[in-house]
């Protein structure tokens, strides 16, 4: 009985101990954030600081494969209420590469530190974020000019359920293609160009039930061109723009198109 007893404690000791660097690595110490926000730290200081959450950020998310890049990751901080604790929480934005990023969540502890509740993951740069209820507003974009001839603009709204964060809805806010009409026509003439523009303006409707209200604006242009047209050679073809009213489903959660109508300009 006694030797049952001793494994049974080099058990829950070997446990805790396994236990103890996991809890530590998903916490950050509030005076850390604080003191990189401090806009009086110098440069070498602030520097180092940036490192110390990064290098946390990665720990916690399981992305320490990272830390050999750490110099060049680009990163953000906001604050606001993502999930439903009454706290303030705080959001990391992770810039990795130029088409990849993370963000991770912590929550306010009440103590001295914030603790790690979750990441994003499957994003492109983040240029910034905003918050619409207890939705996470997430705007990126995705610069693909050098090679595929397009760049995207745009949101990705977050909902936090089930203990982990959901994509609800993406839109573009812009969106510009160009491409040789022959890589998707064989039978177009070889120096025609279709250059593919999309605008959209979109408002958050504060309501019992959220809504989305996106104004879209969608342009075709064309060009005449051996090589790569320039800017001037593209001449407009056609335009039109459309209102759509998204709504929230509380049983699907998600947001989904009610309503869709053009509008005359």
């Amino acid at each position: 009985m006694k030797k049952l007893i001793y494994i049974l404690t080099i058990l829950i000791a070997t446990n805790l101990f396994m236990i103890i660097p996991k809890c530590y690595n998903n916490l950050i110490d509030k005076s850390v954030i604080q003191n990189y926000l401090d806009s009086s730290q110098g440069a070498e200081e602030k520097e180092n600081l940036k490192k110390e959450i990064i290098k946390n950020i990665l720990s916690a998310t399981g992305y320490e494969k990272w830390n050999e890049y750490i110099d060049y990751i680009d990163l953000k901080i906001y604050k606001g209420n993502v999930i439903p604790n009454d706290k303030e929480d705080i959001i990391f934005v992770l810039n990795l590469s130029k088409d990849n990023a993370l963000i991770a969540v912590y929550e306010d502890s009440l103590n001295n530190n914030y603790f790690y509740k979750g990441k994003i993951t499957n994003l492109v740069p983040v240029k910034d974020i905003s918050f619409f209820k207890n939705f996470l507003v997430v705007e990126q974009i995705l610069d693909e000019r050098l090679g595929a001839f397009f760049i995207d603009d745009f949101i990705e709204i977050f909902y936090y359920d089930d203990n982990l964060f959901k994509s609800v809805f993406k839109k573009s806010i812009y969106y510009d293609e160009i491409y040789k009409n022959v890589w998707i026509d064989k039978n177009a003439p070889h120096d025609e160009w279709s250059k593919n523009v999309e605008k959209s303006s979109i408002d958050y409707l504060d309501e019992d039930i959220p809504k989305i209200l996106s104004i879209t604006t969608n342009i075709i242009y064309k060009a005449k061109s051996n090589n790569t047209p320039k800017a001037d050679d593209f001449k407009e073809i056609s335009k039109e723009t459309q209102k759509e009213l998204y709504v929230w489903d509380e049983n699907k959660k998600i947001f989904k198109l009610k309503e869709k109508s053009p509008i005359n300009e």
